[in-house]
């Protein structure tokens, strides 16, 4: 059956997979970026796009999707890439806009899920294992040390200056109690996992209309940039049929429908999985999902159509590879470099998906490493200029 034609609010890596993930199966797409320069812009696939304002309102958006539904003449299938766009998918749900299929969960679970002290709440109450959590860092500080700090959404990066910060010490928590006095309530803090890089997981899933899991794949983080705590820059698809059941728990406590990227960190000396997060929205390495045969782009269409999701099982052991970014991770961190050699001498024996370069869309691989290069050229002046000085 012919799939209904997709319409991604792209951003970046996750944008760029989505567009990749749509023609890979057939079905026309039509894409908006708030950025020229976004990676997704440089995709034959995306020509041409359509700009729309830097996170649009409900009346910005609008104008743009009523003229594809003009020019259609039938609804499209509307697809999130990033935080803010989930938000503005619920909020387009909560005007009644109905011109097209918004596929995602209710403004009030994004909402959730777009403020990590009620995210966590959440699932505690859900029956979700969580790693021990500090809600309310003004009157309850850490107890034991290390702990991440996380804003409690992604307004909040700004305000903290990354997307997390590592306190390994009671002064260290002092200091930032000092430094944010009056600003705390916008974090929370999480004690660490132990456990290095290949303890990390993630499920990138589809919830179907009634809240069940229509389509999940699930892969095994090798590496992260910045390492440890950023996002996937080298995995390996795995299945795992105890994440896959978590992920079922996780749709039925928030009530969930649509794509969602979901988290988790596997404790090596007890091997009990701890819940990191829910991303509402298509994850940033659905394009590895694709390849691997399970197309989340895919899934959210038919399901947004009413058709059946059904798909084989995943391909496992396939490699996803974000060869500069993961290099340049592992030099920051101080990592032997015959080491990392050996390491990517061991991975040219498996079949591999670049995060990036795709020899039919090649543009964005040659865009992402230069800007990358010359990024990095800039941080290492500014270094050298800073200790002459």
């Amino acid at each position: 059956m012919e799939q209904a034609y997709v319409i991604i609010l792209a951003n970046g890596l996750n944008g760029l997979g989505a567009v990749r993930s749509a023609v890979y199966a057939g079905i026309k797409t039509y894409t908006l970026v708030a950025n020229p320069k976004d990676l997704t812009a440089y995709s034959r696939y995306s020509k041409p796009f359509q700009l729309i304002p830097l996170n649009p309102t409900v009346s910005e958006v609008r104008p743009a999707l009523d003229r594809i539904r003009s020019t259609e003449g039938a609804p499209g299938v509307v697809l999130a890439c990033s935080d803010s766009s989930a938000e503005l998918i619920g909020q387009l749900k909560d005007s009644g806009y109905s011109a097209h299929h918004l596929i995602g969960p209710t403004s009030e679970a994004t909402n959730i899920l777009n403020d990590k002290r009620q995210e966590c709440q959440v699932m505690d109450s859900g029956g979700v294992t969580l790693p021990k959590t500090y809600y309310d860092l003004e009157s309850a500080p850490p107890e034991s040390f290390p702990v991440l700090v996380k804003p409690r959404s992604f307004r909040e990066y700004e305000a903290l200056g990354s997307k997390n910060l590592v306190l390994d010490s009671p002064e260290a928590a002092d200091e930032f109690r000092e430094k944010f006095k009056g600003q705390l309530d916008k974090f929370i803090a999480q004690e660490i996992i132990p456990g290095d890089d290949n303890n990390l997981w993630v499920c990138n899933v589809t919830f179907d209309l009634n809240q069940n899991l229509s389509s999940c794949f699930v892969f095994n983080r090798l590496g992260t940039m910045p390492s440890h705590y950023g996002v996937t820059s080298l995995a390996i698809s795995r299945d795992n049929q105890t994440l896959r059941e978590e992920c079922e728990r996780i749709g039925r406590a928030l009530g969930y429908t649509g794509p969602a990227m979901i988290e988790f960190k596997r404790d090596p000396s007890s091997g009990k999985y701890y819940y990191i997060e829910t991303n509402p929205r298509l994850g940033m390495c659905n394009w590895f999902d694709t390849r691997c045969g399970i197309n989340n782009v895919l899934a959210s269409a038919r399901i947004a159509n009413g058709d059946s999701v059904d798909f084989q099982p995943q391909k496992n052991n396939r490699i996803y590879w974000n060869f500069l970014g993961d290099l340049i991770a592992r030099l920051e961190n101080r990592e032997n470099i015959l080491a990392i050699a050996w390491l990517y001498l061991g991975l040219l024996r498996r079949q591999r998906v670049g995060a990036l370069f795709y020899w039919r869309d090649p543009v964005p691989a040659f865009k992402y490493s230069w800007d990358t290069m010359k990024n990095t050229a800039l941080r290492v002046f500014r270094i050298v200029r800073n200790k002459v000085i």
